[in-house]
């Protein structure tokens, strides 16, 4: 499949639950691999751009570390896009959920470098970006059932792009992190 073929292709409604909506509200480009990409370069001029000081951040005490948060987009990508790979191959079983808090909790990112995290997430991103490429028009549409919500695989796609976004825009309007200069568009 070819990047053109993402072009003008967002989900139905009943291809997602309704707790999805705002992320899937927050794309409106044409072409979601366009999108993956572009903010898989927006994150990386974002990380390269962090002090000491500002990966640590909290802008509450009981809020995620700046870094806690760029653990967390690769701990739901992974997901979402393990997701994406099930339905895609014909999975019946449903598949599960997962607690994001209970997750960050127990990933110990803030005992990592930021450097280890950008790398994670940069491979994920490219593997994800190859893996969505790879889907045939009848695979993009397939349905599944993920956290007893029926979803298909596109719906993943546009998903994962907007969960980031989201966490983004969280970045730059709680925590000060200029996610907008010097950067990619998105």
């Amino acid at each position: 499949m070819s990047l053109l073929d993402w072009d003008d292709n967002r989900p139905e409604p009943e291809e997602y639950g309704d707790f999805y909506q705002g992320y899937i509200d927050l794309i409106d480009e044409p072409n979601i691999i366009q999108v993956l990409i572009q903010q898989g370069q927006r994150a990386y001029a974002v990380i390269k751009q962090l002090t000491p000081d500002e990966v640590s951040h909290r802008y509450a005490k009981d809020k995620w570390s700046v870094k806690e948060v760029f653990g967390h987009l690769v701990d739901t990508e992974r997901i979402m896009a393990y997701r994406a790979l099930c339905i895609s191959r014909g999975e019946t079983k449903t598949l599960p959920g997962y607690d994001q808090d209970n997750y960050v909790s127990q990933a110990d990112f803030d005992d990592r470098s930021l450097q280890s995290i950008s790398t994670e997430y940069d491979a994920l991103r490219n593997a994800n970006i190859s893996m969505f490429n790879s889907f045939s028009q009848e695979q993009i549409l397939r349905k599944g059932t993920a956290n007893d919500v029926t979803v298909s695989v596109r719906a993943l796609a546009y998903i994962i792009a907007g969960h980031e976004r989201h966490h983004m825009n969280i970045l730059e309007e709680k925590y000060g992190i200029n996610i907008s200069a010097d950067q990619p568009k998105e």
